[in-house]
């Protein structure tokens, strides 16, 4: 049976953990319950990691947000109330609870990048993409006591403990700087063994049925379904490039001719052509929420760009541009081998310099809060962004996307991986079917450009004739 919608004056939520269930900590809230009152309910059952496992988290600290002056505890001798406190801060914060949340983390099998219980920590909290914290809406504590045998008069000790919890859980991407998950829950525990210190256990039970909410762990879950961003799920069908193997440097000149200068706005970055029929990979920093572009072609030639699709945490970004038979460069999926050499293609600091070429070898394949990165000691500038890291066969193997600048430091310059930019924005490559006509960067008519090339029109090589795609908009 569905549950109703709807909230108490505590903000327990009850669509998420339905109305009996509610109702019993309400009433564990309003009355006492002795240790011989009605059992909890049972504790949820977490989700499993799944065999793909997870990405990186952290727990990072709870909060509690309660009013100052709200009953917190009440302590009852024989039934008879004997002691009342009230909350004495608005909010507070504690890293008490991580212990007990990276321990559960580590128990179901999630990748925790946190050393809350270690005698050293080696900071590798950095790591993690994603980071977990807790807000305390509402808390109620609950003493069965008995009189003290060890004092003479007013004395009494603990012989049962309950503790009612309202927790919202928060899942945050360090990468795309977001909140991405909630959940709002309610724990409940009853500690007799070690009466007066129910909390960690309700905040457990808390935590347990937050990760039982397949909504709330999905971005943890590295098998958890996901939508694209912002463009369908299905894979995008594209033709790829036939360009035979190049022999760099000899073949530097066909390879700069599949580099574009990307010209959005008043910026401008660098993007490679992976297809004849004009798809283009670049950097999705460079194009930003824009929908359009203007590419550059070697020639000197312009045509207009589709934004097609964009994937900001991997900042990865495809292109369109209308016709067929672009000049292209083939892309090689397989992990680079440190000391391979690398050629780096791209317009540093100004259009003026575009196509220019460095030198370099693969310096490492490094993994950052879960994203995967070719560096390179190639030189990258401004304007190399989007551009392509090749081997020596002229393959791309990834896409310029960051360098280090500090003083002292060079060097350091970093790509993301082809396949993971093909797999970010969902391409498929097929193969062509049809002979690949002149590219319109190439056989155009037009006005001349500020690099004194000729701006693409429509004509008989052009976009829109037979065979042709129809041109993107301008």
């Amino acid at each position: 049976m569905r549950s109703r919608s709807g909230t108490t004056g505590r903000g327990i939520d009850f669509s998420r953990i339905g109305w009996a269930w509610a109702l019993a900590s309400l009433a564990l809230i309003a009355c006492a319950a002795g240790p011989e009152g009605p059992p909890p309910p049972p504790e949820p059952v977490p989700l499993a990691v799944g065999p793909a496992g997870s990405n990186a988290v952290v727990f990072q600290k709870v909060i509690f947000r309660i009013p100052a002056g709200t009953p917190l505890s009440v302590s009852r001798l024989r039934g008879r109330i004997i002691d009342e406190k009230n909350w004495d801060a608005p909010t507070r914060d504690t890293t008490a609870f991580n212990v007990t949340a990276t321990d559960e983390l580590r128990r179901l099998g999630y990748d925790v990048r946190d050393a809350a219980d270690a005698l050293f920590n080696p900071a590798t909290t950095n790591e993690a993409r994603y980071q977990m914290a807790a807000i305390v809406h509402a808390l109620r504590l609950e003493n069965d006591v008995v009189p003290d045998p060890g004092r003479r008069e007013g004395g009494w000790v603990a012989r049962s403990s309950e503790a009612t919890m309202d927790v919202e859980l928060q899942l945050y991407d360090a990468v795309a700087r977001e909140r991405v998950s909630t959940a709002r829950v309610v724990g409940f525990a009853v500690d007799r063994t070690h009466p007066g210190a129910p909390m960690p256990k309700a905040f457990l039970v808390a935590l347990r049925r937050a990760l039982a909410d397949p909504a709330f762990v999905a971005p943890l879950r590295r098998d958890a379904p996901r939508t694209q961003n912002g463009f369908p799920e299905k894979s995008l069908a594209i033709p790829r490039c036939t360009t035979g193997e190049l022999a760099l440097p000899d073949d530097l000149a066909r390879a700069q001719e599949a580099v574009v200068v990307v010209v959005v706005g008043s910026g401008s970055g660098t993007g490679t052509i992976v297809s004849a029929d004009g798809w283009v990979l670049t950097a999705a920093h460079v194009v930003g929420s824009q929908a359009q572009a203007v590419l550059r072609f070697d020639s000197g030639f312009e045509l207009p760009a589709e934004v097609a699709r964009v994937e900001p945490t991997r900042d990865a970004a495809l292109l369109k541009v209308p016709g067929r038979g672009h000049p292209c460069l083939g892309t090689e999926d397989a992990p680079v081998e440190v000391g391979t050499e690398i050629w780096a293609i791209g317009n540093p600091v100004a259009e003026e310099l575009a196509r220019s070429v460095t030198r370099g070898v693969a310096s490492g394949n490094r993994t950052i809060r879960d994203r995967a990165f070719l560096q390179t000691d190639a030189a990258v500038n401004p304007g190399n962004s989007g551009g392509p890291l090749l081997d020596g066969r002229g393959r791309l193997r990834g896409i310029v996307v960051e360098k280090i600048k500090e003083t002292g430091i060079e060097g350091l310059g970093f790509a993301v991986p082809v396949a993971d930019a093909e797999r970010a924005l969902g391409i498929a490559w097929s193969e062509p079917t049809s002979p690949e006509p002149p590219s319109p960067a190439r056989h155009v008519a037009g006005r001349k450009t500020r690099e004194g090339g000729t701006e693409a029109e429509v004509g008989s090589d052009a976009p829109n004739a037979p065979g042709g795609a129809p041109p993107g908009p301008r």
